[in-house]
Order: C-alpha cells, then structure tokens, then sequence
C-alpha cells in the first residue's frame, strides 16, 4: 500500500491533460500556417525558391529564377487565341491591298483585329451633324467597300457610335436611334447599291455608349461620331 500510495503521489495530474495540451499546440501551430500561407511574402518565397533548388542542385550557383504567380486561362481562350499576322495571312490580297490603300485616306481607318478587318470611317464623311442621311459625297466610299465585301464570303457588322451631346428630335428622340438609323442607312446603301446578301449584313447602334476618347472637347467628341464596318474573318457567317 505505501509503495503505491508513493506512485500516486509521483503523478503531478491527470494523463490526459498532457494529450489535450499537445492537440491545442498542434492547432495553434496550423492556424499559424494557415495565417502565413494567406499573405505571401514575395521575398521570401524568393528565397525559399532558391534555397530548395539550390539544395536539389536544379541551379547553378549564383543564379537565381524569376517567381511570378499567374492564373492559367480558360480552355477556351487558349482555343481561341489569334494572331493578327494569322488574320493578315487569310485575308485576300485584294483586300490586303484595300487597307494599305485606306491607310492614307484621311478620316478613314482600315486595321486589323482578331475578328477581321475593321473600317472606321468619321461621321463627317457620312452624315451632316445630327442626321442620319448619307452624304452623296461619301457614296464612291461606300462603293469600294462594296466592292470589297463582295470579295468574300463572311458576315458584316455595321455599328453606329455618337458623342454625348443630347439629341431630342422628333426623328431621334436620343443617340440611340440616331446611331441605329445610321447604321441601317449604311447597310442599307450596301443591300440597294451594292448588292450586297442582305442576310451576310447587320447593323446596330451603341449612342454614345463605347467613346474612343472623353466627350471633353470638340476634337474628341468628333472622333468618337464614327461608323465601324467590320469584315469578319472567322467563317462564323
């Protein structure tokens, strides 16, 4: 009995305690990983990078590797990538010919774009301000490319754009309708004149919604009266 009453004795408190105090540092310890994991510190990522490849002997010495985080990109955009010298390798030299050609013209715009081949022409060759009429000066414009988009086979988009200055007319109540009005005008001169399927042919109109710069001086808001011609590219028809 005294032997066992000293063992008793011997025992500072109860065994479980000792497990319970290891789990509570063990916890503590995985929140303090979970805390740093969460906001990364560039340098020493760094310098983990180098000390671990360093140590695998994947580096040389002295030489370190750039560490960047970058999120991979949808499998459909990597489908659907396109460079613009792809999108000049399909395009016709004709038509090739037709954008060197407009690249001298002043107004007008002929570039290239992952959807095709985009003209811009400035609404002060089209249309007087605020109407939606076109402009028989602009009409051998208008007839080239014609002639072009008869030259291929794909769809064409034609899209009105205003600047911000209000209009209240008993025609166009606000840009919207005058950016439409001019866009369908345009597609229509393409349908009547130029022979063009009417069914390869679309029109919308943006107002002043997409500006190419701040509607804050006359220069700019001039730019931003515009029509774009887009001649799609990509077989969607």
């Amino acid at each position: 009995m005294k032997k066992k009453k000293k063992i008793n004795e011997g025992k500072k408190g109860p065994g479980w305690l000792t497990t319970f105090n290891d789990l509570i540092t063990l916890l503590m310890v995985f929140f303090v990983m979970l805390f740093t994991m969460s906001s990364i510190d560039v340098k020493k990522l760094k310098e983990f990078q180098y000390a671990l490849q360093s140590g695998l002997g994947v580096l040389k010495e002295g030489q370190r590797v750039s560490v960047g985080l970058i999120e991979p990109p949808f499998p459909s955009d990597l489908e659907s990538v396109t460079t613009l010298e792809e999108i000049e390798k399909e395009v016709p030299d004709e038509i090739q010919d037709f954008v060197k050609a407009f690249d001298s013209e002043p107004e007008i715009t002929a570039t290239y774009t992952k959807k095709g081949v985009l003209i811009t022409l400035s609404n002060t060759i089209l249309f007087q301000f605020g109407m939606a009429d076109i402009n028989p000066e602009s009409f051998p414009v208008l007839d080239k490319i014609a002639a072009i988009i008869s030259k291929t086979s794909e769809s064409v988009r034609v899209e009105g754009h205003t600047d911000n200055l209000p209009i209240h007319t008993e025609k166009f109540p606000s840009n919207w309708e005058l950016s439409i009005k001019r866009a369908v005008n345009v597609v229509k001169y393409f349908v009547g004149i130029g022979k063009i399927p009417p069914q390869r042919l679309s029109a919308v109109g943006y107002g002043e919604s997409k500006p190419l710069f701040p509607n804050d001086t006359t220069e700019h808001r001039a730019a931003n009266r515009r029509v774009k011609i887009l001649l799609e590219m990509e077989g969607e028809g």
